[in-house]
């Protein structure tokens, strides 16, 4: 992703047109088709001040979120009228409320034991928030601090780079096997051109905008 920086300053500055208005919805449509036991714990990396943190919990399950930035994850609470009980910890400053856990602090000073009870990974906008030359520690990174049992929903963009210079980047399908293939099986659910859908990104000179929507199920 683009460095730390970065990310603190959209979010001081309130430039953040990547916050979706709604609950997204593949999560809408594909959470249920995973069957998670009531009390489930899905993780969401990179998680911003999402209305799909909320949604999650209000399906019964238990959401761990990491977010750089203090702000977006004190709106989140703000705006969902939750009184977040708050924690200082070396790594991360820990915010929790109604089975939601939301640790401001970098994603790379995560454990494993910080996930030992994720079922399933919700990864809207972190991969394709990384760099190219990011993302091969990224894929680690995940690999290391998930259980092996973890599931996936991961979402994707595809776009031609040399037209947009991105965030979001472009991640193609191909990428996400040679990374990902060797723990999940990898089920492609849908791809679709939205770009009548980012009007702002078609300004810039997007001329296509792939969205795509993986399951991914550890190997037996």
């Amino acid at each position: 992703m683009a460095d730390l920086q970065h990310w603190l300053d959209r979010w001081q500055q309130d430039r953040i047109g990547f916050h979706e208005a709604d609950i997204n919805r593949h999560l809408r449509r594909r959470l249920p088709e995973y069957g998670l036991s009531p009390g489930a714990t899905v993780f969401l990396p990179l998680c911003g001040k999402a209305h799909d943190i909320g949604w999650i919990a209000r399906q019964g399950y238990r959401v761990v979120g990491i977010e750089i930035s203090r702000i977006a994850v004190e709106a989140f609470f703000a705006e969902q009228g939750l009184d977040a009980e708050v924690v200082e910890s070396e790594r991360f400053r820990c915010y929790r409320a109604a089975g939601i856990t939301l640790l401001q602090g970098d994603f790379f000073d995560l454990r494993a034991d910080d996930l030992a009870d994720c079922a399933l990974v919700y990864d809207r906008a972190a991969l394709i928030a990384m760099t190219r030359a990011q993302r091969p520690d990224y894929f680690a990174h995940m690999l290391t601090i998930l259980p092996a049992d973890a599931r996936m929903l991961l979402i994707t963009l595809e776009y031609d780079q040399a037209e947009m210079t991105g965030p979001p980047y472009a991640v193609w399908e191909e990428e996400v096997r040679d990374n990902y293939a060797g723990r999940y099986d990898i089920d492609l659910l849908e791809r679709g051109d939205i770009i009548d859908e980012r009007e702002r990104w078609r300004k810039v000179g997007l001329t296509a905008l792939g969205e795509v929507v993986f399951r991914l199920e550890p190997r037996a």
